[in-house]
């Protein structure tokens, strides 16, 4: 079916990339690279894509025969909203500041380090939490009327769209965070439950593939065996549509 197609546009967040210069081995590219090259397909990706930032590109695209959204789940993790730069070598207003280092440190120094700032970190996340000030960026109320708003404008878009819900591991989380993301990770996919059609595609990561060898150190991003395995997801998905 992918081989039907005239235009291609791939919207996805910092888990469709591949974390490196070279972006061949990122499941787009995976794909891309297998398909006829008279076919118009293009990458576009943005970290920290969420769905409110994804209506402001959507804006900019041009009309497709497929639309394909590679969503992470970056909402659901709690972030800081204290006010008051730099402390103790950590950066309170950063957006993506208590997230995870994705590779280990090149020498046993540097991997010390690492490690030593993360339980320093952590330790810092439970204060926040119980002081109010470590908290998700949104109400999961808003999730159903953001994801309607992008679809509605997807859907004026292109003849077909299909949507790739990440999902990240949940073993270098503090248990505040794990919580969280759950509870976000179910509401995203239950309001997708309603789209499911011919004309609109779901995939959700499957218990098979959620291990530490398909995801970099921090358990978000995909390693290369991690995007190999989503490229035959993805064409799996169409072979059978």
């Amino acid at each position: 079916m992918l081989e039907r197609l005239h235009s291609i546009t791939v919207l996805g967040g910092s888990a469709a990339t591949s974390f490196k210069e070279d972006q061949s081995k990122s499941w787009p590219y995976l794909l891309k690279s297998a398909l006829p090259a008279e076919i118009d397909f293009r990458v576009e990706t943005r970290g920290g894509l969420t769905f409110v930032r994804a209506i402001t590109e959507l804006a900019d695209f041009p009309n497709e025969d497929l639309l394909v959204f590679h969503f992470g789940t970056s909402i659901g993790w709690p972030v800081s909203v204290v006010k008051m730069g730099h402390k103790l070598g950590i950066d309170f207003q950063g957006e993506f500041t208590f997230h995870q280092p994705s590779h280990a440190g090149r020498t046993r120094k540097s991997r010390w380090k690492r490690a030593l700032k993360v339980k320093l970190r952590n330790s810092v996340k439970y204060f926040l939490f119980s002081s109010g000030l470590y908290k998700s960026r949104i109400s999961r109320l808003e999730i159903p009327d953001q994801i309607d708003a992008v679809v509605h404008l997807a859907k004026h878009q292109s003849k077909r769209i299909l949507w790739i819900q990440h999902q990240a591991l949940q073993n270098r989380r503090i248990f505040l965070e794990r919580q969280s993301y759950e509870r976000y990770y179910k509401e995203i996919v239950k309001a997708l439950e309603k789209y499911k059609s011919p004309e609109f595609t779901v995939i959700t990561l499957p218990d098979s593939f959620l291990k530490q060898e398909n995801y970099l150190l921090d358990c978000v991003h995909l390693s290369e065996a991690g995007h190999r395995q989503l490229y035959d997801i993805v064409r799996e998905a169409f072979k059978n549509g």
